[in-house]
């Protein structure tokens, strides 16, 4: 492995999601059920217009992909860790093993959609891994990509007060593999780059307090303020297209 810290950084988030149980927050974090729920609504709501070709880049154990696969979507789910694909495939998934930080093993234009959730911001090199995605999303097609938003309201007020953001804590078990944070103007400045279009981007919940015996446990959060105002809210749900213009 060396000094390469992209080597360290892909072998400390096999060590983390290769945990027995690491993909259980999706289904007990309030925060992270909302943001399934605006995923699961997008993609419903898109099917028939897209194509029914999806690729999950960073799949994990598979029960996102499953979900989809539950809308119409004909999945490929692909991860970096062979134990969580092994549960992928038991959730009746077509699984590829391949590090998502290097070039995709597949065609161009290979997929109608492309689902890249709580992925970009543990990759060093965003730039390449959004043209990747463009790369094999097909002409009309749509990429799905959501990440935490740095300048959640909360952590804007923490920085006033001379605290670090949530999302920037290189001492926290796993907060530290957030190498690549975004907001929202880096992230439309990201996609623009890659020449993929926002079409649509949404939040999920504004996030005051968490539980500290149980940081899984959402105690105070509003819905309605990070709907009128996504840049607020702790999570960003972007919907793009290819610009082909």
């Amino acid at each position: 492995m060396g000094d390469d810290p992209s080597e360290r950084a892909r072998a400390d988030n096999a060590n983390w999601f290769d945990r027995a149980g690491a993909f259980d927050f999706l289904e007990t974090d309030r925060d992270n059920v909302v943001r399934l729920e605006v995923v699961q609504r997008t993609l419903a709501r898109e099917r028939a217009r897209r194509g029914e070709r999806l690729l999950d880049v960073g799949a994990g154990d598979g029960r996102i992909g499953a979900r989809l696969a539950a809308l119409g979507y004909q999945v490929t789910a692909l991860d970096g860790s062979e134990r969580a694909l092994a549960l992928a495939r038991e959730r009746g998934l077509v699984t590829v093993l391949a590090d998502a930080s290097r070039p995709l093993p597949f065609e161009a234009a290979s997929f109608d959609v492309v689902y890249a959730g709580e992925l970009i911001e543990h990759l060093f090199d965003t730039s390449a891994f959004l043209l990747e995605l463009r790369r094999v999303l097909r002409p009309g097609g749509l990429m799905l990509l959501t990440t935490p938003n740095l300048a959640h309201l909360p952590d804007r007020l923490r920085f006033l007060v001379g605290k670090a953001p949530t999302q920037v804590q290189p001492l926290h078990p796993f907060l530290r593999l957030h190498i690549r944070p975004f907001g929202p103007d880096t992230l439309r400045a990201a996609l623009a780059g890659a020449r993929l279009r926002l079409t649509r981007l949404e939040s999920t919940l504004v996030v005051f307090r968490r539980d500290r015996r149980d940081p899984e446990r959402v105690t105070w959060a509003s819905r309605t303020l990070a709907r009128w105002a996504p840049s607020l809210g702790s999570f960003l749900i972007a919907a793009a297209e290819r610009d082909d213009g």
